[in-house]
């Protein structure tokens, strides 16, 4: 594959150029808005170790293999992906000329990875003092658990997540997901933003580092002021909400098929009463009432009378979504294996600099070979070195 095209000349971070050692989904994540908004984000793995979210589904077609998965397509548009052996002893001879190029480097492996390959922060800005490095990791880098695995499911139940889950007179719930993978991006690259301004204005590096937990611990916010004020724990409500007179999500006509209903006042609980022809006096009732129903059609009902209402969508309904499409939020991407898709787009618009999504997913070491001589000004003689000493596929 030729580079010549890929370099975007649109997009807020046109121009910006990435090393990516991020895994899994808090890190890629991040580094996904800056790809699919011009910049060129090369996305490093090491293939004895590639990412771990290949491996997990859903697959296209429901047959695994290295290149199928959705999870990892979804974080990974307009990439680049070279894999290099990065356990190898002479890795460098690669890596450094991406650092020498690179204007960010982003990782989020547990502490002390980048430091085993020689990549943390002080050995990086040797190599390029203007170098922005972003550590992301469960813990952060820090503390007594800074180096103790784990995954988004133990940080948001660490945030306090879990113990807001479910119903009071149950165990905590875990909701499907890692919440901590998905806000945790944000803050990344916020953060990552003030220290490229920084940079701009002083010409510094720096290195921005983040927990993740922390980061999730945001969410919680309220509940920990509560808390501190007034000294009662805040904890599961089921499907109570506070200041609402009548919340839940109710069951309607059809297999899995549900809509959620919150009436914040007596008039609005007044109004769904007459779409529903009876009196919607607490949940259970409201849930008999809303069985027989198509959920499209109580929700458009309901909408008309004023009572704020919205079907749980499957990720089918999504796809055909009149909201989304008039946004045009998907955008149909080719991928070697998987074939054309339609992948997540950005849920913000630029004006100026609209974001596109340019590239499908990269499979493992897609671009290894034009990475090396068109960013890296490698030959090809010294790829066939590489690859004798077993530092490429």
């Amino acid at each position: 594959m030729s580079l010549d095209a890929t370099p975007a000349t649109t997009g807020v971070f046109a121009g910006l150029k990435v090393a990516d050692f991020t895994w899994a989904a808090a890190g890629p994540i991040a580094t996904k808005q800056l790809a699919d908004n011009g910049a060129t984000v090369v996305k490093v793995e090491s293939f004895k170790h590639p990412d771990s979210i290949r491996l997990g589904g859903p697959f296209i077609d429901d047959k695994p293999g290295i290149n199928r998965s959705g999870f990892f397509a979804d974080f990974h548009s307009s990439k680049l992906g070279m894999s290099v052996d990065m356990s190898h002893p002479d890795a460098l001879e690669i890596i450094r000329p991406l650092i020498e190029w690179a204007d960010v480097v982003a990782e989020s492996f547990r502490p002390g990875v980048m430091k085993k390959w020689g990549l943390d922060f002080d050995n990086l800005r040797r190599i390029n003092p203007r170098i922005v490095m972003l550590s992301s990791s469960l813990y952060g880098a820090d503390g007594p658990w800074a180096r103790h695995p784990g995954y988004g499911a133990q940080g948001q139940a660490l945030a306090g997540i879990h113990g807001m889950t479910g119903w009071p007179d149950r165990p905590p719930a875990m909701p499907k997901g890692a919440y901590s993978d998905s806000v945790s991006p944000r803050y990344a690259l916020s953060a990552l933003v003030a220290a490229l301004i920084h940079r701009e204005r002083t010409g510094e590096g720096q290195h921005v580092e983040l927990s993740q937990v922390e980061a999730t611990a945001q969410l919680l916010a309220p509940e920990i002021l509560a808390y501190q004020v007034t000294g009662e724990e805040m904890t599961r409500q089921g499907d109570a909400k506070a200041g609402s007179v009548l919340h839940g999500v109710f069951p309607c006509e059809g297999e899995e098929r549900w809509i959620a209903i919150d009436c914040v006042n007596e008039a609005q609980r007044d109004a769904l009463s007459g779409v529903l022809g009876s009196p919607a006096s607490d949940n259970d009732t409201v849930a008999a009432l809303t069985a027989p129903w198509d959920a499209f059609e109580l929700m458009a009902a309901c909408r008309a009378a004023g009572v704020p209402a919205g079907v749980a969508n499957k990720a089918s309904d999504l796809l055909d979504d009149d909201v989304l499409n008039a946004h045009g939020h998907f955008w149909p991407l080719d991928h070697p294996e998987m074939g054309r898709l339609n992948y997540n787009g950005p849920a913000y618009r630029f004006e100026k600099t609209p974001s596109e999504l340019r590239s499908a997913a990269p499979c493992l070491g897609e671009h290894t070979e034009a990475v090396m001589t068109g960013i890296l000004g490698f030959g090809e003689d010294d790829i066939a070195r590489f690859r004798d000493k077993g530092l490429l596929q």
